[in-house]
Formats: structure tokens, sequence, C-alpha cells
């Protein structure tokens, strides 16, 4: 329940802003007057796809060492905060975690990726499939075999030598977060030092962490965190933005 005596408690800081309770309190209002009450909604939650979740997890999750950890950004409070399968519920937003359960959710928090569906095969696309590879007796396989019997592909279709040669992966780039965590505080204080301007956010970010300019909003403020958190104190002119080391 909410009312204008519990509204400041209710909506963050930051979703709200600074202003007058009653004011804020009449938005709330006129907001809740425009919707029709459904008493079996339990909220707004909408389902997000797999291309949302995929990019959720890409900007707003990352892990940590030194205690090795997980994290997740928070957006009402701001910061990265901890999280494990036990709190999941309370940092992960709702309408990500219900449709798929709170299990499969901290799967793909933990491992940072969102799994393909496998398509169902039908009692004849087995049948067919199965015929295929030890009999021979039809011409077309089903284009998505079954995971349990994929040995007999294995078995009796064997990958090309040009493909069995073919070079290992190239190892992916480092993520902003790792480059942070690999450049702050040390190597900061020691490229700082061959710089002879201001020590912008830009420069930090393309000269020392070799990333590309401009950030998400997610990356600015992780950036902040750990600039403020190495000792560095963000100061303007009137036409810049630039960083200097706490005294």
């Amino acid at each position: 329940m909410a009312g204008p005596e519990n509204i400041l408690e209710l909506c963050p800081l930051s979703v709200r802003g600074f202003g007058d309770p009653g004011d804020i309190w009449k938005d709330v209002r006129a907001k809740a007057n425009s919707q029709l009450y459904d008493p079996q909604q339990r909220g707004d939650v909408p389902v997000h796809s797999e291309a949302k979740r995929r990019e959720w997890l890409r900007d707003s999750r990352r892990r940590k060492c030194l205690p090795e950890r997980i994290e997740i950004f928070n957006v009402i409070q701001g910061r990265w905060t901890a999280v494990t399968q036990e709190n999941l519920a309370e940092h992960y937003s709702r309408s990500y975690w219900e449709p798929i359960g709170l299990g499969k959710a901290w799967e793909e928090i933990e491992t940072g990726a969102v799994a393909d569906p496998e398509a169902e095969l039908t009692l004849r696309e087995h049948a067919e499939f199965l015929a295929e590879h030890l009999f021979g007796t039809l011409r077309k396989m089903p284009e998505t075999p079954d995971e349990r019997i994929s040995i007999i592909a294995e078995e009796f279709y064997p990958l090309p030598e040009e493909q069995e040669q073919a070079p290992p992966p190239s190892t992916p780039l480092p993520t902003f977060e790792e480059r942070l965590d690999a450049r702050m505080p040390e190597v900061l204080e020691i490229w700082a030092a061959s710089q002879t301007g201001h020590i912008t956010s830009r420069l930090v970010v393309e000269g020392l962490l070799h990333y590309q300019w401009p950030l998400s909003t997610i990356h600015q403020r992780a950036l902040t965190q750990a600039m403020r958190q190495a000792g560095w104190t963000l100061r303007r002119t009137a036409k810049t933005r630039f960083w200097v080391k706490n005294a």
C-alpha cells in the first residue's frame, strides 16, 4: 500500500529524483488512475526475449575475484551487488527470472550465457533419423537431431579432414569490467604519471583501457566508481571534465 506518508520510502530517489513529496504522490496517483485494476494481475511483468536477456547479461553482469563472486548492477541502488542463488530474487528483476524460474535464471547468471532452446522431435522424426543413420533407408534426416542420439551422427558422419585441422577459435577480447579489474589502481597510477594533459574519462578509456568510446551508462558508472575507489576526484572547467588525484 502506498500513500503520501510513505511514498518516499517506496519510490527510490534514483527513480523519482528530488522533489516535493506531495507532487510525487500526485504523479503516482495520476499514473495509477490511468490504468484499470486487475485483481488477477501480479504486476507489470513483461516477458523478455532471449535477446533481451543476453543484452542484460552482457551489460549488467560481471565475475569478480578475490574473493570470487558474481555481481549484477542494481539499477535501483545504482551499484554493483554480489548475488548468489539464494538472494538472486532480491536483486534480479522478477520480469526476467519468473518466466524461466529462479533455477534457470541462476544458471544464466552463473555462466553468463542464455541457452538456445532445443526443438523437440516428433516420434516419426526420431524414427526417420535412426533409420537414416542405421539403415540408410531415407534420403533426408531432420535438421535438428536429438541430443540423445547425436553420437550416431558422429560415428557415421565424422568431421571432414579440413574441419579437424582447423585452428582453434581466437581468444575473446577482455570485457570492460575485466579491463578495469586488471588496471585499477596500480597500472592507472603508472600510466597517469606519464600523461602531460588533463586525465579525462575518454583518455582513460581509450589510452589506459584500450576500449571504445563513448561508453554505455552502466560502463560509465563502473568507471566512475573505479576511479573514485582508486583515489581520484572529478573536476571541471568551462570546457572540460577531468580527473585529479586526491592529495
